[in-house]
């Protein structure tokens, strides 16, 4: 059985996947705002759309303007 230390750093790795997921959604959430972005089927049809987060945890996917 895992002690407390083992169990305590396997759910601060989860804890801190789960922080740079949600990173990287703010990050694209900022970015469409930022572009004006107000129809996610427009924009999700572009390369330039950051809503679709098929790429978690990788940052800066798109460097241009959107939409």
């Amino acid at each position: 059985m895992a002690g407390l230390q083992d169990r305590a750093a396997a759910k601060l790795a989860e804890v801190d996947a789960k922080i740079a997921d949600l990173t990287t959604i703010r990050t694209a959430l900022v970015a469409a705002v930022d572009a004006g972005c107000d129809d996610l089927t427009a924009c999700a049809s572009t390369a330039c759309c950051p809503v679709p987060f098929t790429d978690l945890a990788e940052e800066n996917r798109h460097a241009g303007p959107c939409c």
